[in-house]
């Protein structure tokens, strides 16, 4: 079982609600909201409810007061959905990072497929891209607080002590057991740390600290020996500044003719099984042409770059990460691919490359692409564009700036990057 630990109340900086009654009142719960919650209506008001499902009735208590709607949690199930199930993991409710486990899978695969059907209005048939629900997931952030090191509990910074998590990779669990003792004596005079684990092929693990405390060379490389063999420590970022140790670089394959080769910091999609199917679908539905012009916005380590260049294109790939940038330019020339790279700001209109391309895939961030949507909306050569988003609301903004450019959407699928939580992929073709 695990065991949470809360910081002092001294110490913490709780979030101010306003007061909220302290009795529970019934609820019907009528659908799901984006994030996972139920919704119900209560007073003439719109109620998110924590752990409740469509066609549920609830008894749920006030959390806070808001002008438009009020948050609220389930405390006693009075009539339970049909798809409802006994969550997997046994730390469900306090770690903060599933939130759909109570939901049989089957129905948060389908809600997330309607999720994307609405925001492109139904005009094509919402495609599914999906995987096992349990251990799929290659990286892990731990923190680290006065002796406690797991998982970040849900809406606070108190941390879930975890032995293991049903969604991380075997191996990841199994090397992350395997130092806990190590870090938690290099670690004990801390006041706050963040541990960033990956797996790569071959059962490699490497770990990257982000330390509060002042660190010297010495701190550092004495816990890289305590780690091995199981986990390869590569960087240690502290107030003393940062200590890099030269590890050979890890690596998985995100096609079946490419694979990445990355550093615990690096970004890549936690999901392998997955990336690997996105990425072999994107680059189909481009389906660039032999010395065809393509480039691939918000590049990073090259996850499409390479494919696409390996299917013939020119691509051009541009990113504002430095020094991923120059980790895949390594690879490129290694592997004599016909792929520039260029670093520059991708909210900044100005910056923008377009260079009479002919097509363009885009797999931004969170905050979506709204600069780039324009800089190829006012572009007559683009002609095709697929479109990788992790966030709905951004997408739905960006979709509606290339469509009244002419673009139509002509595929879509919804990519199950993230099973057992709200968080959802997309992948979009659109063409003119």
């Amino acid at each position: 079982m695990a065991t949470i630990f809360k910081p002092s109340k001294r110490n913490a900086r709780a979030k101010r609600a306003t007061p909220a009654d302290k009795g529970v009142f019934e609820l019907q719960i009528e659908r799901l909201a984006d994030d996972g919650r139920g919704i119900a209506h209560h007073n003439n008001k719109v109620v998110f409810v924590l752990g409740a499902l469509p066609g549920e009735r609830v008894q749920a208590r006030l959390l806070k007061r808001h002008k438009r709607f009020d948050e609220a949690e389930s405390v006693q199930l009075l009539a339970a959905s049909g798809y409802r199930v006994a969550p997997p993991c046994s730390q469900y409710g306090q770690c903060g990072g599933c939130q759909l486990q109570h939901l049989a899978y089957p129905e948060q695969v389908e809600h997330k497929r309607s999720r994307l059907s609405a925001i492109i209005d139904e005009c094509v048939d919402v495609e599914v891209m999906a995987g096992p629900p349990e251990a799929y997931r290659h990286r892990a952030r731990l923190s680290y607080r006065a002796g406690h090191l797991g998982f970040k509990a849900a809406a606070t910074h108190h941390i879930v002590n975890t032995a293991a998590c049903s969604v991380l990779e075997p191996a990841l669990n199994a090397a992350i057991a395997a130092v806990r003792e190590p870090l938690l004596h290099a670690l004990k005079q801390s006041h706050q740390a963040e541990l960033l684990f990956s797996l790569g092929e071959g059962g490699r693990v490497g770990l990257a600290v982000e330390d509060s405390r002042r660190r010297r060379r010495e701190w550092s490389e004495s816990l890289a020996n305590a780690l091995l063999p199981a986990v390869q420590l590569y960087q240690v970022r502290s107030s003393d500044g940062i200590w890099v140790n030269e590890c050979e670089p890890l690596r998985y394959s995100s096609s079946v003719s490419h694979a990445l080769h990355f550093t615990p910091t690096d970004f890549t999609q936690a999901n392998r099984e997955l990336n690997t199917q996105l990425v072999e679908r994107s680059v189909a539905w481009l389906d660039a042409q032999a010395g065809e012009f393509v480039i691939d916005y918000f590049c990073g380590l090259g996850n499409f770059s390479f494919p696409l260049a390996q299917s013939g294109a020119s691509v051009l790939a541009v990113d504002a990460g430095e020094e991923m940038l120059a980790q895949a330019r390594q690879r490129a020339q290694e592997q004599a691919l016909a792929i520039e790279f260029a670093c520059a700001d991708l909210f900044d209109s100005a910056q923008i490359p377009l260079r009479q391309a002919s097509a363009a895939l885009l797999d931004p961030p969170r905050a979506g692409a709204r600069a780039v949507c324009e800089a190829i909306a006012g572009s007559p050569s683009m002609r095709r564009v697929v479109y990788v988003s992790c966030d709905p609301a951004t997408l739905a903004r960006d979709l509606a700036i290339l469509c009244e450019a002419g673009f139509e959407i002509k595929k879509a699928a919804m990519v199950d990057m993230f099973p057992h939580t709200h968080h959802m992929e997309s992948l979009i073709l659109l063409e003119r």
